[in-house]
């Protein structure tokens, strides 16, 4: 594996391992603490996060080969979930009405979360068996 290839692939690792720990911060301390503005925060820094590594994803695979289609295709839905996650909870912070928010956003946050974290795994597993191979 040369140095490019090592680059490329711990600079993705590393966003989107932060965008794991962002994004689970986000979900499990809104549940806990009920929908609030810093939680918006939480899940931009998340959101960010998931674009940079998605992003340095993509040129690692044009670079060296493109990765299963299946991950593909939950990584693509995964962000569009938590962009959608992401302005769910951004509407209801601006509409001032958070609380009313409150019943809707956690029922669907688990879902798209548990979404978003099988396509992470899913590009984790994919990674450990094309390093493995």
């Amino acid at each position: 594996m040369g140095a490019e290839h090592k680059t490329l692939l711990a600079t993705a690792v590393f966003w989107m391992t932060l965008a794991l720990i962002f994004y689970t911060w986000a979900v499990f301390s809104g549940r806990k603490e009920g929908l609030r503005a810093k939680h918006l925060a939480i899940f931009g820094i998340g959101l960010f996060c998931d674009y940079l590594g998605t992003r340095e994803m993509n040129h690692y695979a044009q670079a060296f080969g493109k990765a299963p289609e299946w991950h593909n295709i939950t990584g693509i839905a995964s962000l569009a979930g938590m962009a959608f996650h992401f302005l769910l909870a951004l509407s209801a912070t601006l509409a001032r009405r958070a609380d009313a928010m409150n019943h809707l956003f956690h029922r669907v946050s688990l879902a798209i979360y548990s979404c978003w974290l099988v396509a992470f795994c899913s590009g984790a597993i994919s990674g450990m068996l094309r390093m493995k191979g």
